[in-house]
């Protein structure tokens, strides 16, 4: 049978039925179109349901890290800049502090420097038979070479006496039993017409301080 025939068929079967059958086929007819639309709209509703939560998730996981950079870009700008130098410098100020005691324990059993002239002076005077030649004070040396901000110096004094063997030993006696000592550098005797002698020698002291001693 043709496809002519068969729609001829059909049309004659609808026109056989009755007026509330024929009502009842459009009815169900609209339904059904009705059920395919609502479907197709709520499977539509469904999908972008989803794709709505998909998008929601993704803005939270975004908004998270957003909260999280900037409690480190805060944390940062409440770190003080300085900080690790700061601490260095606090280092070294302790390291400088802990040097300079040790250097003043090293001392603090020697005579001062600016006191050496003086001393020697009034060791000489209680002897009548020895005589100064010549004392001159020498320039302070560093221990420790470079710009340091604690150092010890060297500050030495050259010394020439004339006088009797027992004259000097006297005096060089009377050095030794200071409360304060000092450092021998150099130490030369020569009899030049006997019984008197001339004793050159040199003596110094250390110190933090850098400043020259006045003879």
């Amino acid at each position: 049978m043709s496809l002519k025939a068969q729609w001829q068929a059909w049309a004659d079967k609808i026109a056989a039925l009755s007026q509330r059958e024929r009502i009842l086929i459009l009815l169900t007819g609209l339904v059904l179109i009705c059920a395919g639309a609502i479907y197709g709209w709520l499977d539509g509703a469904a999908l972008r349901l989803a794709q709505d939560r998909v998008a929601l998730t993704t803005a939270q996981r975004d908004l998270e890290i957003m909260d999280l950079e900037n409690l480190g870009k805060q944390a940062r700008l409440a770190r003080d800049p300085d900080q690790s130098v700061r601490e260095q410098l606090v280092r070294v100020e302790g390291d400088i502090d802990r040097l300079d005691a040790e250097l003043k324990a090293q001392t603090v059993d020697l005579i001062q420097a600016h006191e050496m002239p003086a001393v020697l002076e009034a060791l000489l005077s209680r002897s009548t038979n020895l005589h100064m030649l010549a004392l001159t004070s020498l320039a302070p040396q560093p221990l420790m070479a470079g710009d340091q901000r604690i150092n010890l110096f060297k500050h030495g004094i050259r010394l020439k006496l004339e006088g009797g063997y027992f004259d000097v030993y006297q005096y060089l006696k009377a050095l030794e039993a200071l409360p304060r000592h000092f450092y021998w550098k150099q130490f030369d005797y020569q009899v030049q017409e006997h019984p008197k002698a001339v004793v050159e020698m040199e003596i110094y002291t250390l110190s933090t301080s850098k400043e020259f001693i006045r003879g």
